[in-house]
């Protein structure tokens, strides 16, 4: 049962078409139907006027994949992408907009990975001034004649490429764009690897850095400050919870434990910056709000001067199959990653930006079990990374 998703420019009804004549028969749909065991889906060629638009199409792509995730995994099957993010997968930078939409390709790695007994295939169609025939004819050659090759870049001038992993060396010559003059913007900044890669950065060059997150970094209880391992912690809470009359489920405990440890790392983070030599401070702010985020920038504008370098390394994870992963769970992945970089981006859309930096994953680059969300948004980063550097020139580095 081939279904051919709607792109609304009329390359649907040409392939089904296409696909007819040579004794294949096929539906045009506008959503997948759950017994559906091959899938070619449309909605990256879809004309996009907006980022908003081009977002949607990844949650779009997501609920494809969803519908027939199960069938594909016990049964096997078919399912193909199909996005125009320049016929290169968004190297070229040359579409801002259309970059929004190109974690498609990243879902059907993802897809590649956890459906083994199904045939998947991401195609990037570059349409050019192609009409719907011609674009239909060249999918249907594809899909008769490219064999099993994951990844596929169908050029406008009837080329076709494939993608390759290479080595690349780092640049060999230190950039000279981040100094002490520097103000730097990081989201998720205040733990883990980027918190890392922040003090790495405060020994280099001694920037001003500000630190984003989401943690209120609300003073810890005196009762709790000279107590340092888990099973301590758990006590002193348990003791504190009862002596309030309360009854906490373990679960409870361990998010009140977490949420200690959190500010802790979050201070050390702020010690070790300033111990380096940079001025740092931390802000409480949801990355995703762009009028929270505004606000608070504006406040580091007036102390500080113009934001001179911005580094995006938020992120979470939701680990579940395609089949398993609740719209709950994609959107708190994907959201974190893309709607924190289109809020970081417009609020930093007047300053004179020299670096760029977003933290992105190879989980988009080759797909990862559970992880088609978090594929998706990281691919979606590679793809605006590529057309903010070709926006912005040699004046930053991305």
């Amino acid at each position: 049962h081939l279904v051919v998703t709607d792109e609304g420019t009329g390359v649907a009804v040409a392939l089904v078409d296409a696909l007819a004549q040579h004794g294949v028969k096929a539906s045009v749909v506008s959503s997948v139907p759950t017994d559906a065991d091959a899938v070619i889906f449309l909605g990256g060629l879809r004309v996009v006027a907006s980022v908003d638009e081009a977002v949607a199409v990844n949650r779009e792509a997501f609920h494809a994949s969803r519908t027939v995730a199960a069938r594909l995994t016990a049964h096997g099957g078919a399912f193909v992408t199909v996005q125009d993010t320049g016929g290169d997968f968004g190297l070229c930078g040359v579409d801002a907009t259309r970059a929004y939409l190109g974690g498609v390709s990243a879902l059907a790695r993802t897809a590649a990975l956890e459906w083994p007994q199904a045939c998947v295939k991401a195609i990037d169609l570059e349409r050019g001034a192609r009409d719907a025939s011609t674009i239909a004819d060249a999918i249907l050659s594809e899909l008769l004649q490219g064999g099993n090759t994951l990844e596929v870049a169908l050029h406008a001038d009837g080329r076709r490429s494939t993608l390759v992993s290479v080595v690349t060396p780092a640049p060999k010559v230190a950039a000279d764009n981040i100094s002490k003059n520097s103000v730097v913007v990081a989201s998720g900044g205040g733990r883990g690897v980027t918190a890392a890669c922040l003090i790495t950065l405060a020994k280099a060059r001694q920037p001003r850095i500000v630190l984003l997150g989401r943690t209120a970094l609300a003073d810890e209880p005196q009762d709790l400050r000279a107590i340092a391992d888990d099973a301590g912690l758990k006590r002193a809470l348990l003791q504190r919870a009862q002596a309030q009359g309360l009854k906490p489920t373990p679960a409870d405990i361990n998010t009140q434990i977490a949420n200690v440890l959190a500010l802790r790392e979050i201070r050390a983070t702020l010690a070790a910056l300033q111990a380096s030599g940079s001025e740092a401070r931390y802000l409480a702010v949801d990355v995703a709000d762009t009028g929270a985020l505004s606000a608070a920038l504006d406040s580091v504008r007036k102390d500080w001067g113009p934001i001179t370098a911005l580094v995006h390394g938020a992120g979470v994870l939701a680990d579940k199959r395609i089949e398993e992963k609740t719209d709950a769970q994609f959107d708190r992945v994907f959201d974190t990653k893309v709607s924190g970089l289109r809020a970081l981006l417009a609020a930093t859309a007047h300053d004179p930006l020299t670096a760029l930096c977003l933290f992105s994953s190879v989980a988009a680059r080759s797909g990862n079990l559970g992880q088609c969300d978090y594929a998706m948004a990281n691919e979606v980063l590679n793809l605006v990374a590529c057309a903010e550097q070709s926006r912005r020139g040699a004046a930053c580095v991305v």
